[in-house]
């Protein structure tokens, strides 16, 4: 298991910003995604670095949008574990007593062990935030966009 990639928390993405971490850094050029779903609406991007990448969310609606109200812009919000297959390792935390859970904290079944974005097609989860010390961490298999 690795380091994926951190997430952080915008107000809006836009051209400085992502000059910043392409210039500076050597970032690639973001790939751009949209969530909507009744429980949320964000938009957000990853810009890969080496083996890693830095996703930045912007959020409009949901627990992300409540989060950036709690914190300031430019805050560090997640860390993200890549793992090789999502339905093995819901089965190995089952295992352990820890159910993964989607964004909103509730819990997936196993007949839904990951969760998935249209047009994002890798498939994720999270921690329960009682079980990491209220560290928010995301664990996430990756499609072919990869």
């Amino acid at each position: 298991m690795k380091v994926d990639h951190i997430g952080i928390l915008v107000k809006k993405i836009d051209k400085e910003m992502i000059d910043f971490f392409t210039k500076t850094f050597g970032c690639e050029e973001p790939k751009f995604f949209e969530l909507n779903t009744p429980e949320e609406k964000m938009r957000y991007c990853h810009m890969r670095i080496g083996d890693n990448y830095i996703e930045l969310l912007e959020p409009h609606e949901g627990y992300w949008m409540q989060l950036l109200k709690e914190k300031e812009s430019g805050a560090l919000v997640e860390i993200c574990f890549e793992v090789d297959d999502m339905e093995e390792f819901y089965d190995k935390m089952k295992q352990r007593g820890i159910t993964l859970v989607d964004l909103q904290q509730k819990p997936l079944s196993p007949d839904r062990k990951y969760c998935q974005i249209p047009g994002d097609e890798n498939r994720f989860a999270y921690f329960p935030l009682d079980k990491t010390f209220g560290t928010l961490i995301e664990v996430e298999e990756h499609s072919a966009w990869r």
